[in-house]
């Protein structure tokens, strides 16, 4: 009968465990990504959970591409209107969303201890509400053959492309994330400090004023650009013409840079570094629904998912990030990410951002923005 009455939900600072006398709770995980995201729950975390706690299974409910992601906030959203339970209990994908719509439970290191292992900026930017198991970002990506010494900040950068003209080009900020990196970083050169969080997360056309600096700058750039002033097509053009050795210097995703060296599609001599301020970049939020009938084994689940051995496997799985800081990762995982994982900032918000395309390609490229 004691045995019966200790058995429970056990929640430790650095892993957990779940025993129970009774049938194993199930967790519903609402996913969505790409089939590398499913592979990785399906072939690597899920068993490895549910193997070191075997009192909670996990059910994945996935969205290819997030097609169905709309419908499972609305059926949250329904439900909390009904008073009734949707059926959710970990959410990943659109967790800003869903927070916004009250549909989040708010996390803290009470409820998910290792959360105290995550930078606090990146907790923020979810409002709590999502814990960030991996994470990518914009860095730069050069060939070391011929760049012995890569710029390591902006201006650096800025006086390099000056003085190497041809050999460095981004992509246009509506066809990739890592041109639009590129011109965000640029842009908030004039951006007053204190005015910084209004360009992240709210909106306001009259601050745009705060972007001739940028705009004069990419200007002043773009005639040392490759070929005299041409941009790559998109994200992967701009690998593309690294790997054949066209340019020496171009900003990536740090996750594609990553996948194209482990696949030989780079040469081994590109390397990736990041730059100080550094590049835009974003993590992967996973949340638990207010509604929750299972919070506790959720936050088992959560906190699990930051222990340094999981981690470990969603970095070398996904080439991402981990989503803890890097201090706290096994020395092979630190020594994979030391030159790009040490922090990350954010792009602009929606509306500043169809702002910042529109105006580069007047101001810039000096052509009107192709219709989509």
């Amino acid at each position: 009968m004691k045995a019966t009455l200790l058995c429970g939900l056990l929640l430790l600072g650095t892993g957990s465990t779940v025993a129970s006398a009774q049938a194993p709770t199930t967790l519903n995980l609402y996913s969505e990504g790409d089939v590398n995201v499913k592979d990785l729950w399906e072939k690597d975390l899920i068993p490895m959970f549910q193997k070191a706690n075997p009192g909670i299974r996990v059910n994945l409910v996935f969205s290819a591409h997030g097609a169905n992601s709309q419908s499972t906030l609305d059926r949250m959203a329904a439900a909390k209107q009904a008073g009734k339970v949707s059926g959710v209990d970990i959410l990943e994908g659109p967790v800003e969303d869903a927070a916004q719509k009250g549909l989040l439970d708010k996390l803290s290191a009470q409820k998910v201890p290792l959360l105290a292992r995550v930078s606090p900026n990146v907790v923020a930017r979810a409002g709590s509400y999502g814990v960030p198991y991996r994470a990518s970002s914009v860095v730069l990506a050069y060939d070391s053959t011929k760049v012995k010494n890569p710029p390591k900040t902006l201006s650096a950068l800025i006086e390099w492309i000056g003085k190497n003209p041809g050999q460095f080009t981004y992509n246009a900020p509506d066809t990739g994330g890592s041109g639009n990196a590129l011109v965000t970083r640029i842009l908030k050169l004039g951006i007053p400090a204190a005015e910084a969080g209004t360009f992240e997360t709210d909106y306001d056309a009259s601050k745009e004023k705060y972007w001739e600096q940028g705009f004069t700058t990419l200007k002043k750039l773009a005639p040392n650009l490759y070929q005299n002033g041409q941009y790559s097509q998109n994200n992967v053009g701009t690998l593309q013409l690294l790997g054949k050795g066209a340019i020496s210097m171009g900003p990536v995703w740090s996750d594609m840079g990553l996948s194209y060296l482990a696949q030989g599609l780079l040469p081994a001599n590109i390397k990736l570094t990041q730059i100080d301020p550094p590049l835009s970049g974003g993590a992967a939020y996973i949340g638990v629904a207010a509604d929750s009938a299972n919070k506790a084994a959720a936050y088992t689940f959560l906190n699990w998912l930051l222990t340094p051995d999981v981690q470990a496997v969603v970095a070398n799985k996904m080439n991402g990030y981990p989503g803890v800081q890097l201090k706290y990762m096994p020395a092979a995982v630190q020594d994979k990410f030391g030159d790009m994982a040490g922090d990350y900032s954010f792009g602009f918000s929606s509306k500043f951002n169809a702002d910042m395309t529109r105006m580069w390609y007047e101001r810039v490229a000096g052509t009107p923005q192709p219709q989509k």
